[in-house]
């Protein structure tokens, strides 16, 4: 639900509704709902449970299961067609969808210092892109994070890696 906030705070600025059109306000409310409900629901499940809920989102927002009332109108974007709803970030204030790669910065991508420790390093993959963010919009959104997962998966440095080489 606090994500579901963040992404409606460009609401809050006046004259906002103005400058849109009406089936764009409800394409802004309908992407930030169902980003919410990917990095909050659909989270909590490991990778292969990701692949089953994929499939099971798709269908439900699809209207493709006969006991659920289908959609008046197409919600999921058309990116969704060439991957799943994890490989996607929305942005609010854009009003679009992108690969979650594209927030990679390419030029300082896996550069480290001479002398770099290696539990310090933090290799990008999908993965770290992803939980940076995640952490980073939390962190300076006030939003409690809890990060679980197997041992050396990465979280800690991933935390870390936010703390120390993204904030100001």
């Amino acid at each position: 639900m606090r994500n579901l906030t963040v992404l409606f705070t460009p609401f809050n600025e006046e004259g906002f509704f103005k400058e849109l059109d009406k089936k764009v306000i409800a394409q802004i409310i309908d992407s930030s709902f169902i980003y919410s409900c990917i990095w909050s629901v659909c989270i909590s499940v490991d990778t292969d449970g990701r692949k089953k809920f994929d499939k099971h989102f798709k269908a439900i927002c699809e209207g493709s299961l006969d006991h659920l009332k289908k959609f008046t109108r197409k919600v999921l974007n058309p990116c969704f067609d060439r991957g799943t709803i994890y490989d996607y970030v929305y942005d609010s204030t854009k009003n679009s969808w992108r690969p979650w790669t594209d927030l990679a910065d390419m030029t300082a991508r896996d550069k480290f210092p001479e002398g770099t420790v290696v539990q310090d390093i933090v290799v990008t993959t999908i993965d770290s892109i992803r939980y940076s963010y995640i952490v980073e919009n939390n962190i300076y959104n006030k939003i409690p994070t809890l990060f679980v997962g197997p041992t050396g998966t990465g979280k800690t440095a991933y935390i870390q890696n936010v703390l120390m080489n993204k904030l100001p």
